[in-house]
């Protein structure tokens, strides 16, 4: 029974180490997760508590070392996101002077959507209706980072 209990032991290793770098569902570590119960389970009932704490210990060493020698061989490294999103603050100054500007849609507002108002594309938000792309709009209110605008009726 013993050698069963060891090939569970590594079958559940390998399956939990392959959920780990293979992305999916969980289906490996699932399995893994369960093959490692058993194995243990089995353990602590054939041979006692101290061979289920050797075990134990020991399936934990084992994982370090296979995280270790994925580190090593570059596997580790190909799975890894080591970019960085670098995230910069908007700058509401940007907005400042827009209100009673006309611009043109470049999009269909929905409400949301990019209209060109001083050259520049802005986001922008309607009040509600739907402004089909090309209609002229006017800035009628700033919140934060929202410029609402208004279907523009020449005067």
């Amino acid at each position: 029974m013993l050698p069963w209990i060891g090939v569970l032991a590594i079958l559940g290793l390998v399956l939990v180490f392959a959920e780990m770098l293979i992305p999916g569902f969980g289906v490996f570590g699932i399995f893994g997760i369960i093959s490692l119960l058993c194995s243990t389970i089995l353990a602590a009932r054939m041979y006692g508590t101290f061979v289920f704490l050797i075990m134990l210990l020991s399936l934990i060493a084992l994982f370090f070392v296979m995280l270790l020698i994925a580190k090593k061989s570059g596997l580790y490294s190909k799975v890894i996101l080591h970019d960085r999103q670098e995230t910069q603050d908007f700058d509401e100054s940007k907005l400042a002077g827009l209100i009673g500007k006309v611009g043109t849609t470049q999009t269909t507002l929905r409400p949301f959507g990019v209209a060109e108002i001083d050259d520049k594309s802005i986001d922008v938000c309607s009040l509600g209706d739907f402004i089909d792309r090309g209609k002229k709009v006017k800035v009628i209110q700033i919140s934060g980072k929202t410029v609402t605008v208004k279907e523009w009726e020449e005067e």
